[in-house]
């Protein structure tokens, strides 16, 4: 049998799961005011292996998940490997599949009690005889050489531009659901929001040829043919992930095509313009090594949540030890895990608990993952978030974060294009605000009505119509805090003469960027409120980088130039005063607006400097001004989201205080005292209570303010006022 005559066929469901599973979906479920993934609240999935097949006992493992009280199971349908017995040329069966159908018989075992199934897809790589028979279907070296895996160096990569694409997996996405219930496919790996990766096969040659030449390698966005490429690179995403979406609504309109996003807030491809063809937004985003911070879950939370904006988003949490080096079969750290499903809900995503092989020997992770999903469960209504209360918004900067320092042409002083970000994320978290990331592409007077400031940390790639809107923000009466390059290049990364936000900010480009130099420092000229706290010194660290500016506002903070910090006979100024400003503060109408022309955020970030954090959070406070929407206040390194929910609101408190959050998995919990918090409503509050610990607590309400103590919070608290 070909292929094109397989597309013709139409397959039947087999015997065991007749009787089993009603024929109509509707019917197996009941039906809600939209699509089930929109209400759903738990995942799980269930990474078979190809020997999977020989002793793998579905009924206990449907039993597992159903203790877990998901709503879908994520099982493997094929794409390497068929699971099932499939007819699709070239679509191989596990070796140790013989006459069973695993997927099959999971299947059913899953929807028989009461949980949705997605096939679990991968469409990234193939065997060698398909390789032969379809050699189109394949990546290619510039030499025309395939490209083997790396570990699994018998599996070759495929190409998204050919018909392996939209002519194969569209066949065997048929077959499946044409055999078996299920409510959606998702695909392993794709098509992910890192760098683009540059294919030589004959369908990208020709590709090449139309755009006009080979892109370059790197992410030079200045270089107009890599422009071209990105390009189509995510019209091709869009054009597969619309087919493939409409093939898994050919069998219920409540099915759907799931992608594999993630990346947290390090994204190349345009996290925005895919969210366009997205249904279900899901965060491959299952753990953390080296020095990643902790909350960079919660930063994947806060990146899906400005690009789906109340849509369903997941994140797939791996209960295996995905650390440097990987050790897939043995468990996660309890207390590192239960963060991290901590703070995929507590950023108003959907947990995904994932573990790979069915005949575990490590079982620990088990009853982390039946723990904490059986406690939401039983609070659900609570985590049913109808929107954030958040009063500031921190700018996502796609441009940059995708291009701004990655290029091998560019020059490296800048760092790596996330620094700035993370910097400023740190000293939010120190000052204990509540905030929302907005995605450059909704800079728009909707999108930022509800917030009082805008932050941004380092947007340098910013298109006229996206200053504009900030322009028009300001205007209208909103804040402003941006630091460094912000706006000083264009979406594609050509530069500007000037600042476009010049008239903003209140300072002009008075040259190029200088750095990157230590022992530079900014001296304090004036009072003023953000310089609040720094009694005892007229000098504060100064950004590493810089660029010089000249502004006609007061001189509040000046620059010290660097000077040598070796050997110490040398270390003094050669310029003790100057008129350049470290930073400009000024008021227009009812808008504050701060602008730091140095990298203070990423200084902040790299060195870890108190003084800079606190410069950091002193302007955040000043710009957004008094009463904050939500304030917490008490010891430790806290992360907290608001959100109001069906019952009324929920205040979700995430406790990094740990030797081991930029390093390291968490191994235990390091308990913080009484937390005082102020929180601002619209409706009488009733009750007070904690979800973890299950208290009751006193509170006082004087108007639209209730204040009331936590007691404690170990790792995870989410306090419910209704």
């Amino acid at each position: 049998m070909n292929r094109r005559s397989f597309l013709a066929l139409a397959t039947v469901t087999p015997s065991f799961l007749r009787g089993v599973i009603p024929s109509s979906l509707d019917a197996s479920f009941p039906r809600s005011s939209g699509p089930w993934y929109a209400t759903m609240r738990r995942c799980g999935q269930i990474n078979f292996n190809e020997r999977d097949p020989l002793s793998m006992d579905t009924e206990a493992w449907a039993d597992y998940w159903s203790s877990l009280k998901v709503d879908a199971v994520l099982l493997n349908g094929g794409g390497i490997l068929a699971f099932y017995p499939t007819e699709v040329p070239y679509h191989r069966r596990s070796q140790f599949l013989g006459t069973s159908d695993l997927f099959g018989e999971m299947t059913a075992a899953t929807r028989r009690r009461g949980m949705r199934v997605v096939a679990r897809m991968d469409c990234n790589l193939a065997y060698e005889d398909a390789l032969k028979a379809h050699p189109d279907w394949f990546e290619r070296n510039s030499d025309g050489s395939p490209r083997p895996h790396f570990e699994s160096p018998w599996l070759f990569s495929t190409c998204m531009f050919s018909t392996y694409f939209s002519e194969q997996m569209p066949a065997i996405y048929r077959e499946i659901n044409q055999r078996y219930p299920v409510d959606g496919f998702f695909t392993n790996g794709w098509p992910s929001t890192g760098a683009l990766r540059v294919c030589y096969c004959e369908n990208c040659r020709r590709l090449h040829e139309k755009l006009g030449g080979v892109p370059p390698a790197d992410t030079d966005a200045s270089n107009p043919l890599y422009r071209k490429y990105y390009q189509a690179y995510l019209d091709r995403v869009l054009e597969l992930w619309r087919l493939w979406d409409n093939i898994a609504r050919e069998r219920s309109p409540e099915s759907v095509y799931v992608g594999n996003l993630g990346g947290g807030i390090d994204t190349v491809k345009d996290v925005k313009e895919i969210s366009g063809a997205a249904a279900w937004f899901n965060a491959d985003h299952q753990g953390r090594s080296g020095e990643t911070p902790i909350w960079n879950c919660a930063q994947q939370g806060r990146v899906a949540q400005s690009v789906m904006q109340g849509r369903t988003i997941t994140n797939v949490a791996g209960a295996y030890s995905n650390s440097q080096p990987v050790w897939r079969h043995v468990s996660k750290a309890p207390a590192e895990l239960t963060l991290w499903l901590a703070q995929t809900t507590a950023s108003g995503m959907v947990p995904w608990f994932h573990w790979l092989g069915g005949s575990p020997e490590d079982n620990r992770w088990r009853e982390v993952g039946r723990s904490f999903f059986t406690w939401q469960a039983a609070n659900e209504p609570h985590f049913r978030n109808r929107s954030s209360i958040a009063d500031l918004a921190v700018l996502y900067p796609q441009r940059t974060i995708a291009f701004y320092s990655r290029s091998e042409s560019r020059p490296h002083y800048r760092g790596a294009p996330v620094d700035y970000l993370q910097g400023f994320y740190y000293a939010l978290l120190e000052g204990r605000f509540v905030f929302d990331f907005v995605h450059e592409g909704n800079l728009d007077a909707k999108s930022l009505q509800k917030y009082r400031a805008l932050l941004v940390p380092n947007a340098a790639y910013l298109s006229d119509g996206q200053c504009q809107a900030i322009r028009q923000y300001v205007r209208g009466g909103g804040s402003l805090l941006a630091t460094f390059e912000t706006s000083r290049y264009n979406e594609w990364g050509d530069p500007r003469s000037d600042f476009e936000l010049a008239d903003v900010f209140g300072a002009h480009v008075a040259g190029e960027v200088i750095g990157p130099k230590g022992n530079s420092y900014a001296r304090i000229e004036a009072h003023h409120p953000i310089l609040e706290g720094f009694n005892g010194t007229s000098l504060l660290p100064g950004a590493e980088n810089r660029v010089p500016i000249k502004a006609d506002a007061p001189l509040t903070l000046s620059m010290v130039p660097a000077y040598p910090a070796f050997p110490p006979e040398m270390v003094y100024t050669r310029a003790p005063r100057t008129t350049e400003h470290a930073a400009v503060f000024r008021e227009a109408g009812k808008s504050r607006i701060a602008f730091f022309p140095g990298d203070a955020d990423r200084t902040c970030w790299r060195s870890g400097n108190a003084d800079m954090s606190q410069l950091l959070q002193n302007a955040v406070n000043w710009v957004r001004g008094q009463d904050a929407v939500v304030s917490v206040e008490g010891a430790g390194l806290i992360e907290a989201f608001a959100w109001e929910t069906e019952p009324g609101y929920a205040l979700h408190l995430l406790n990094y205080t740990n030797p081991n959050a930029t390093h390291g998995a968490i191994r235990r919990a390091y308990p913080l005292g009484p937390q005082n918090v102020r929180f601002r409503v619209n409706r009488p509050i009733k009750s007070v209570r904690t979800l973890h610990s299950g208290a009751n607590l006193v509170f006082k309400q004087r108007g639209q303010t209730v204040r009331f103590d936590v007691p404690e919070v170990t790792d995870y608290e989410v306090v419910v006022l209704v």
